[in-house]
């Protein structure tokens, strides 16, 4: 892809903002689980002390309760389920105390209070833990990143029209209007810059065809003419009025010629014929095609040399050269 292209930059932007948003949540997952960690950390740790505080007999149950009011942990009576817990559920923190052993241990999106104690096991869920937490983050950073990549696939689907008209462009630089197509899919301002470009190329078709229907029936009506003054020229006898009648005839032919084949070069219907020719050949033929007498035109040169051109456009080119030169010079000569 070129690194220029308006592709390119909304495709840099789109993958900085997604990595960007993925670093972000990374971040704000990993702040949030510490905060959250912290903060569950401190509630167990007051609940685990008011509990030894209780069994120890400093603090009665009324006293208990009241410490603890605020905070939803429930004991755990049920003997199946405080195996299963102990048995299968991940040890987060442990810490011992005077007579006993205080773990948080984690099963099953819960987090569970273990208090060993005078030889007795305390184990109390706790309800109040989110344990959809980190989920719900993940999620709305799964959500960001998908809009993100949908928001870069509607774009670059509204910006494809750009590359199809690039496309189109191309064709009509290279003289191919016949292949030039609408690529417009909506109404957009691309889809309208489109169908003014197509609307502009058919236009230009129609005053191509009406050029050259014009141009070949000038011709045409000029060729009729002449042809028959050649015809009628040839009935009359040799004289140096004949002789300047076949020249103005034949010139008026070679005009007509040479105004097609330019006409068909602007047009792109014909190609250059490039071939290496001797520069003398060349302005020979363009001597000849001038029709001017060799007292008018002196050729000075010390090497001749050879050139890739076309043969007869370049000769045409000398031509209209020499007859420019003899017509503005005052002395009639080249």
């Amino acid at each position: 892809m070129n690194k220029s292209s308006i592709f390119y930059t909304i495709t840099f932007i789109f993958i900085l903002a997604i990595v960007s948003v993925v670093l972000a949540f990374l971040w704000l997952i990993a702040y949030d689980q510490q905060n959250y960690t912290d903060e569950l950390n401190a509630k167990y740790s007051l609940i685990a002390n008011a509990r030894l505080l209780y069994f120890n007999g400093v603090i009665d149950e009324n006293e208990f309760k009241e410490q603890t009011k605020n905070y939803k942990m429930e004991l755990v009576r049920d003997e199946s389920e405080i195996r299963e817990v102990i048995f299968r559920g991940e040890v987060l923190a442990k810490a011992f105390v005077n007579a006993g052993l205080v773990e948080i241990v984690s099963y099953k999106r819960d987090n569970y209070l273990k208090i060993i104690y005078g030889g007795r096991l305390y184990l109390y869920v706790d309800q109040d833990y989110e344990s959809y937490r980190y989920f719900l983050i993940r999620f709305m950073a799964f959500s960001v990143v998908l809009i993100l990549i949908l928001l870069y696939v509607y774009m670059i689907k509204k910006l494809r029209p750009l590359s199809l008209l690039k496309k189109q462009i191309d064709k009509f630089a290279n003289n191919k209007l016949e292949e030039v197509q609408d690529v417009s899919s909506g109404s957009d301002e691309i889809s309208q810059v489109a169908k003014a470009f197509f609307t502009a190329i058919t236009q230009i078709q129609k005053l191509n065809k009406s050029r050259q229907f014009f141009i070949r029936n000038i011709m045409h009506e000029l060729k009729t003419p002449i042809t028959k003054g050649l015809i009628t020229l040839e009935m009359i006898e040799d004289s140096k009025y004949k002789e300047r009648l076949s020249n103005i005839f034949y010139r008026l032919e070679l005009l007509i010629n040479e105004f097609a084949a330019i006409e068909q070069i602007s047009s792109g219907s014909s190609f250059l014929h490039k071939k290496r020719y001797n520069i003398l050949d060349l302005i020979d033929e363009a001597k000849e095609v001038a029709m001017n007498d060799e007292s008018n035109v002196k050729l000075i040169y010390e090497d001749s040399f050879f050139v890739s051109v076309d043969f007869k456009l370049f000769a045409k080119a000398n031509k209209n050269i020499i007859d420019n030169s003899i017509k503005y010079d005052d002395d009639k000569r080249v």
